[in-house]
């Protein structure tokens, strides 16, 4: 285990695992892919079934969907903690807050705006699970998703663009009545810092950091309820499929303002 002080390693593991391409998470694939036919989800590396008839074969063996992400199943995840430091990969990242969260909590019992959250993160699961995403954090009134090409496929930053917009529908906006909660999204790609972190107690704990972290949180800062802002990087690759409006920004950290592109749910 590396000292406290001691820089983080680039970990080749690491650069085959965001692409794809990690021998050690692909083994037993040809099995796999024989124990269950179809169309079900599985694991991205060593093809596990997650549905069908060989679910239950897959999980006694201890290859159940990973809950931070669906592409990933247990036994592969196990495979990264033995694997301190990271890489420099490409990555999109999804943001969503909670408006008004602290007028909100202000207004509510702890136990109901605890149920609240709850609701909110078990949506926001959902969307992520569903576009093939790995959940970053849930902490407080944010949730984080990460997209990358090994787990989210070739198309990895146009899914998160997409699960932003699913975001605010499983959040109510779009709605005749009204969201249930109100919330903004920010969608950003660029060059992170991917791999795992160990602390001296073993704790481990799978990361992203970069100015790319940093910026999207400024978007979704910037974001009202009800909105998806895309940076421009994202906005090129879904600029046939969303609709948006570009809106120039002005976000703390950074000297010069930015375009961004701004949409909302029907």
């Amino acid at each position: 285990m590396p000292s406290s002080d001691e820089p983080l390693s680039h970990n080749p593991f690491w650069k085959g695992v965001f692409a794809g391409e990690q021998p050690q998470m692909r083994r037993g694939r040809h099995f796999f892919r024989l124990l269950s036919g179809g169309d079900v989800p599985r694991c991205h590396y060593c093809l596990a079934p997650f549905a069908g008839f060989g679910a239950p074969i897959a999980r006694a063996v201890g290859r159940g969907p990973w809950r931070r992400s669906h592409s990933l199943c247990n036994q592969c995840e196990t495979v990264l903690r033995t694997q301190p430091g990271g890489t420099e990969v490409e990555m999109a990242m999804l943001f969503a807050d909670v408006r008004g969260s602290t007028q909100m909590a202000a207004g509510m019992s702890p136990i109901e705006y605890g149920t609240l959250m709850h609701r909110f993160y078990r949506a926001a699961t959902k969307v992520f699970m569903a576009n093939d995403a790995i959940i970053d954090k849930m902490v407080g009134d944010e949730v984080i998703g990460l997209f990358s090409v090994g787990v989210s496929g070739d198309d990895y930053v146009r899914s998160a663009a997409l699960a932003g917009q699913e975001m605010l529908r499983a959040t109510g906006h779009g709605e005749p009545g009204g969201p249930w909660l109100s919330i903004g999204v920010g969608v950003h790609t660029g060059v992170v810092f991917a791999g795992s972190l160990v602390a001296e107690s073993g704790a481990y704990e799978m990361v992203a950091l970069g100015d790319p972290m940093n910026f999207t949180s400024r978007l979704v800062g910037a974001a009202q309820g009800g909105e998806l802002v895309m940076s421009d990087a994202v906005w090129s690759h879904v600029a046939d499929e969303i609709p948006a409006q570009p809106r120039t920004l002005t976000l703390k950290g950074y000297e010069q303002p930015v375009t961004a592109h701004v949409t909302r749910v029907d």
